[in-house]
């Protein structure tokens, strides 16, 4: 009996340490694909938006999958990606001058940017705001 009761603490504390370790660091998904061909049928947390451009290449997403925020990037070909005019008040984390909005601070990765470049500007396709820079595209969703 006093052997089985240290035997089921350390099986206790080593189950619950999932919950503990989600709770300092969420769970994320990620991926990387050449085109967007290779993505095709990929998990809906690292799919990519149907606005990307077919002919788009180096794509990579992340995804926090607590709160289903996402950052992407991709690498443009021929065809630009459609979007529209940001309206601030569908993100007011969004700074359109030098932020990219403070949940990508969580996803941060070393190929997203630390801020946006002098004269660039995020425009919106659907939840994702987007922007172009240093000859690669990068959105995030809030």
């Amino acid at each position: 009996m006093l052997v089985a009761l240290p035997v089921v603490a350390v099986s206790v504390s080593l189950l619950s340490g999932c919950g503990v370790a989600n709770v300092i660091s969420p769970p994320f998904a990620s991926a990387i694909y050449a085109t967007t061909a290779d993505a095709a049928g990929a998990d809906s947390s690292v799919a990519i938006p149907a606005w990307v451009p077919a002919d788009a290449t180096f794509i990579r997403v992340k995804t926090d999958q607590t709160h289903g925020a996402s950052i992407l990037m991709f690498s443009p070909a021929a065809t630009a990606p459609v979007f529209t005019g940001c309206d601030a008040a569908s993100d007011p984390e969004v700074d359109q001058a030098q932020s990219t909005g403070a949940l990508t601070n969580q996803l941060s990765e070393t190929w997203w940017p630390q801020k946006l470049n002098d004269g660039v500007g995020v425009v919106c396709a659907g939840a994702w705001h987007l922007f172009g820079q240093d000859g690669k595209y990068y959105a995030w969703t809030p």
